[in-house]
């Protein structure tokens, strides 16, 4: 499934291709040799997703505007996938999102999923939503 829009993918297309294969791997994705970068991506937002399930979103107080520019509808689907119910807000994200990435910094501190998370965001709302 094609997750992220054009103009969603453009500012993405100057990634190291190294960090969209470390994203993968963190998901258990195996890179092909050849990679397709917006491919590569959108596998990655569906696992993000999967992942969310299972341990929640990492966020920080740097992901707060971020979150704040979600739609409505993006911002409940980010705060199910953080195991929210009823009216879901950007601190009651935060605050799961936050203990959520004490857990990754302890493994590693340049953890792929907080560093890609934000520029992936609006996809991976949508790619919830769609669940």
């Amino acid at each position: 499934m094609t997750w992220l829009t054009d103009e969603e993918f453009e500012p993405l297309k100057g990634l190291p291709v190294e960090s969209i294969v470390d994203l993968a791997a963190e998901l258990d994705i195996v890179a092909p040799d050849d990679v397709d970068r917006r491919g590569l991506l959108d596998q990655c937002i569906g696992a993000l997703v999967e992942h969310a399930v299972r341990e929640g979103l990492p966020f920080s107080k740097y992901d707060e505007d971020d979150l704040a520019q979600l739609a409505a509808e993006d911002l409940a689907a980010i705060g199910r996938l953080q195991g929210l119910a009823g009216t879901v807000t950007v601190s009651a994200i935060l605050k799961q999102g936050q203990r959520v990435y004490k857990t990754f910094e302890k493994r590693r501190i340049d953890h792929p999923i907080p560093l890609m998370l934000p520029m992936l965001l609006t996809a991976v709302a949508r790619a919830a939503r769609s669940r």
